[in-house]
């Protein structure tokens, strides 16, 4: 993967981070995911492993954008 980012594409990231707050974001996609989890329980189409993963990281970086805002 390439680890250059376009100057395009960080003002798209810098957009969605000042008009979408993180924290809410974070607490959405959570609570999407866990009752999501709590309905389907068992006969996933795909990976759990992987989303669940993907899933972390992704928390942990709308953490860090929220935290960096606030300084």
């Amino acid at each position: 993967m390439d680890n250059n980012i376009s100057t395009a594409l960080l003002e798209k990231i810098k957009h969605f981070i000042e008009t979408v707050p993180p924290e809410r974001l974070s607490r959405n996609l959570r609570n999407l995911l866990l009752e999501h989890l709590l309905v389907q329980k068992d006969g996933y189409t795909f990976d759990m492993d992987d989303l669940l993963l993907d899933m972390m990281g992704l928390f942990e970086l709308l953490e860090a954008i929220e935290t960096e805002g606030k300084q």
